[in-house]
């Protein structure tokens, strides 16, 4: 993710990129777990990426 130059003044969404990656590592873990992949978006294409 990027950093923004921008300052957040609204507390609810100052917490938001921390929440996002705790899911996105919650997401990797359960995918491990389960065997199964993940559906995420890079360089502008969705993928389906496999966990190992």
């Amino acid at each position: 993710m990027k950093e923004q130059t921008n300052p957040i003044k609204d507390e609810d969404m100052e917490k938001v990129e921390a929440a996002l990656r705790r899911a996105r590592i919650r997401a990797r873990e359960t995918a491990k777990l389960k065997g199964t992949s993940l559906i995420i978006f890079k360089d502008g294409q969705i993928v389906k990426q496999r966990v190992d």
